[in-house]
């Protein structure tokens, strides 16, 4: 949460007991999910693959918009720099705020089908080229491994919403932490 008009402008600080991502983690996480849009977008278009590039800037079109809608609009990090890649803080920006209302199949569908295509839709259009392949997919797995280590773990240590059982890294991380 930012501070209030009234601490910004008397310089009294502003307490809050809501946790934030460490800026250093989440500058880190950027910068390699950085390269690894540099490395897809790179790769694909010196592989010549623009059917693949199309495809994969649609699925991020699609991510950007209905799923945000369908989950993060009703996530208790609406609003928030939250640990998935502040997505709670871009969801304020362009839909409202879906109170009393779960997530329901339809977006969890299209979560994993956007998540999955913009993993793969690269990887499958470099697979030609080693070099390229092998660096994609290296820096891919740093990508996912500072998600799951750092966004997934805080996610089912503080989370209250029941909706986030339905994921797999969540229920992993409450059996791992010893959460029930």
């Amino acid at each position: 949460m930012d501070c209030c008009a009234e601490c910004a402008t008397t310089g009294t600080g502003c307490e809050t007991s809501e946790p934030h991502p460490n800026p250093l983690i989440m500058a880190l996480r950027f910068v390699a999910f950085g390269l690894g849009l540099v490395a897809a977008l790179g790769g694909m278009i010196k592989e010549r693959k623009f059917k693949h590039l199309a495809f994969w800037l649609g699925t991020w079109a699609l991510f950007l918009s209905w799923p945000r809608y369908l989950i993060c609009s009703r996530c208790e990090g609406y609003g928030k720099k939250c640990y998935p890649y502040y997505l709670g803080k871009y969801t304020s920006l362009i839909f409202p705020k879906v109170e009393g209302k779960e997530v329901r199949p339809l977006g969890f569908a299209l979560e994993g089908f956007c998540l999955s295509s913009m993993f793969w839709t690269p990887a499958l259009a470099l697979r030609n080229n080693h070099e390229l392949f092998t660096r994609y997919m290296i820096i891919m797995q740093l990508v996912t491994i500072g998600q799951f280590f750092h966004a997934c773990r805080w996610c089912a240590a503080n989370s209250t919403q029941g909706w986030k059982n339905v994921c797999p890294a969540h229920r992993a991380w409450k059996k791992i932490l010893k959460i029930s």
